[in-house]
C-alpha cells in the first residue's frame, strides 16, 4: 500500500509540476540546432535579436540622455531595430519634426545594412559620387545608406542583435552610445 501511495504521489507531483515542454507541446529544440553555426554567425553578425525589454531600456536611456542636456532637453526620434529591420521599439519625443523621425529610422537601417555606424559609412564614402551611387542600393528592400552620424549597430559577443538610430537632435550618436553603454555595457567605437 505504501508503494502504491508513493507512486501515486510521485505521479501527481510530475503532473502538477510546470513544464516548458508541455507548454510548447514538445521538447524544446536546443538553441544550437535552431540558429546558424557559430562560424556563420561570426561572419554575418546575425544570430540573436535584442529583446523588447532591453530595447525599451535603450530607448529610455536615450530619453534620459536628452533630458540631461544643457540648454534644455534635446528632441530625439529613437528607433531600435531587430537584425531583420523590424522595429522592436521606438519613441518620438515632443517637438521632433517629421524629417527627424525619418532620419532616425534611416540611420538605424544604415547601421543594419552596413554592419557599421552611419558615421563610419559617411567616412567610408566621403565624395558625392561615392554617395550617389550607394544612395539607391537596397532601396526597393527598404534599405539604403544615410550618410549622417546617429545610427549604431548593437553588437554583443560578435553578434549583431539589432541597431539603434537617433534623429532630430544635435547629439544623435552620443545619445545612442550613452544608451548602449548604460544598458548593455557596449563601449562606443574608438
Amino acid at each position: 500500500m505504501k508503494n502504491v501511495l508513493g507512486i501515486g504521489i510521485a505521479a501527481l507531483a510530475v503532473c502538477a509540476a510546470p513544464s516548458t515542454a508541455a507548454a510548447q507541446g514538445a521538447t524544446p529544440m536546443p538553441l544550437a540546432k535552431a540558429v546558424v553555426s557559430n562560424e556563420v554567425a561570426a561572419r554575418t553578425l546575425f544570430k540573436y535579436q535584442i529583446s523588447s525589454g532591453f530595447a525599451r531600456q535603450v530607448v529610455d536611456a536615450c530619453v534620459e540622455f536628452a533630458r540631461s542636456q544643457q540648454g534644455g532637453p534635446g528632441n530625439y526620434a529613437i528607433f531600435v531595430l531587430a537584425p531583420n529591420g523590424d522595429i522592436v521599439d521606438a519613441h518620438v519625443m515632443d517637438g521632433v519634426v517629421p524629417i527627424g523621425v525619418e532620419t532616425g529610422l534611416m540611420k538605424a537601417k544604415t547601421a543594419l545594412y552596413a554592419r557599421s555606424s552611419s558615421r563610419t559609412v559617411a567616412e567610408r564614402f566621403p565624395t558625392v559620387e561615392g554617395r550617389l551611387f550607394r544612395t539607391d542600393l537596397g532601396r526597393e528592400q527598404g534599405l539604403s545608406y544615410y550618410f549622417v552620424p546617429g545610427g549604431v549597430p548593437i553588437v554583443l559577443e560578435n553578434q549583431l542583435i539589432g541597431a539603434i538610430g537617433i534623429g532630430g537632435g544635435n547629439m544623435d550618436e552620443p545619445c545612442a552610445n550613452y544608451a548602449l553603454q548604460k544598458v548593455l555595457g557596449i563601449q562606443p567605437p574608438k
